[in-house]
C-alpha cells in the first residue's frame, strides 16, 4: 500500500476553508498568448480594489504568488494558459488553505478554462465568473509530488509536449495547429522513442509492452482539444485512463485524427479504464506532461484527490 499523500498533508498543515473576503490576487502571465493583450484592460477592470493584479516574471512565480495569496486568505485569479493555471492551482493546494480560484483564458489550449470548465474567451465576462462565480469542488491528481488539474500523459504524447514547447516560438503555430505540427513531427522522426511501461492501477497491473501513449485525465481533453478522454468527469473522483499499444507508424497516423475526434476509443489499439490510483513504470527515464509542464522519470505514480479544489464557475 503506498504511503503517497497530498503536500500539505505530508508536511504536516491541517487544510483550512476561507471563503477569500479579502481583494482576490490576479495573476497575469504576459508571456501568454493574450496576456500581454490584457494587462491594460485588467488593470482598468480592477480599479476601485476589485483585485490586485500582479504580474509573472520567471517559470515558477505564479505558484509562489498564489501560495503566498492563499496563505493570507485571499482568492485568486489566473490569466493565462494551462500552464500557468496549473502553477496556482498548486500554489493554492501546497498552501494548505482552501481559497477559490479563478480562470481567465489567455493561453494556447486552455483544456481546463474551455473545455473541462466551458468558461468564455471575452474578458468582461470570464473576469466577471473569476472574481464572483460560484466555488465548485474540482478534483485534483497528484504525480510525483507534483499536482495536476487536468491531465497527465506518457509516451509519444509526452514527446510532442515536449517538442511543442520548443515550437512555441514559430509563427503560426498555436493552439491545436501547435500540437498537430509537434505531433507529425514525432511520428514522422521520433516515433522509436514510445517507451516500454509497466502500468498497475487500483491492485491491478497489466504485462509490460510498449506504449504509444498513455494519457491519465481528469478533463476530457489535452493538447489543444484532442479529446483523448471524452468522458472524463471532473467530479467523480476518478481517473479516465487511455493506453494506446504501440501500432506501427502508419496506423498511428491514421489514429491521430481519430484522437482528436475522440474516435478512437473502439479501435484494437486502445485500452480504457478508470481507476484512484495508477503507476507507469519504464526502464530508463522518460518524459511526462502535465498541464503544460514537462517532467522527466523512469516511474510516475498518481493519486486522485476527489473535491480537493474549489474552481469558480458560471453561477446557474
Amino acid at each position: 500500500m503506498s504511503d503517497f499523500v497530498p503536500l500539505s498533508v505530508a508536511a504536516g498543515e491541517a487544510t483550512r476553508d476561507t471563503t477569500g473576503e479579502r481583494s482576490p490576487l490576479v495573476v497575469l502571465n504576459p508571456a501568454s498568448r493574450r496576456g500581454r493583450h490584457l494587462r491594460g484592460a485588467l488593470e482598468r477592470a480592477l480599479a476601485g480594489g476589485r483585485g490586485e493584479l500582479m504580474l509573472t516574471d520567471s517559470p515558477g512565480a505564479a505558484e509562489r504568488l498564489a501560495g503566498e495569496a492563499a496563505r493570507a486568505g485571499r482568492g485568486i485569479v489566473a490569466v493565462g494558459g494551462d500552464g500557468t493555471v496549473a502553477e496556482v492551482a498548486n500554489g493554492i493546494l501546497a498552501s494548505g488553505v482552501r481559497v477559490p480560484l479563478g480562470i481567465i483564458p489567455a493561453g494556447n489550449g486552455n483544456d481546463y478554462a474551455l473545455r473541462t470548465l466551458g468558461l468564455p474567451v471575452e474578458l468582461a465576462r470570464a473576469l466577471e465568473i473569476a472574481l464572483t462565480g460560484a466555488p465548485v469542488a474540482m478534483d485534483v491528481g497528484q504525480v510525483n509530488g507534483r499536482y495536476f488539474i487536468n491531465s497527465l500523459g506518457v509516451g509519444i504524447d509526452a514527446n510532442i509536449a515536449a517538442a511543442a514547447e520548443r515550437m512555441k516560438r514559430l509563427p503560426l503555430l498555436r493552439g491545436q495547429a501547435l500540437y498537430y505540427a509537434a505531433s507529425l513531427r514525432e511520428l514522422l522522426f521520433h516515433y522509436d522513442r514510445c517507451p516500454e511501461l509497466l502500468v498497475s492501477w487500483d491492485g491491478q497491473a497489466d504485462e509490460r509492452r510498449l506504449y504509444a501513449l498513455a494519457a491519465v485525465s481528469i478533463g476530457p481533453t489535452y493538447g489543444g482539444g484532442f479529446q483523448i478522454n471524452p468522458g472524463a468527469d471532473p467530479h467523480d473522483g476518478l481517473f479516465d485512463v487511455c493506453a494506446i499499444w504501440k501500432p506501427r507508424r502508419a496506423r498511428a497516423l491514421r489514429l491521430l485524427p481519430m484522437i482528436e475526434k475522440g474516435q478512437h476509443l473502439d479501435q484494437p489499439e486502445v485500452k480504457r479504464l478508470r481507476a484512484r490510483h495508477i503507476q507507469m513504470e519504464a526502464r530508463q527515464p522518460i518524459y511526462a506532461h502535465l498541464d503544460g509542464e514537462v517532467l522527466t522519470a523512469e516511474r510516475f505514480e498518481a493519486r486522485i484527490l476527489p473535491d480537493a479544489l474549489l474552481v469558480r464557475q458560471a453561477r446557474a
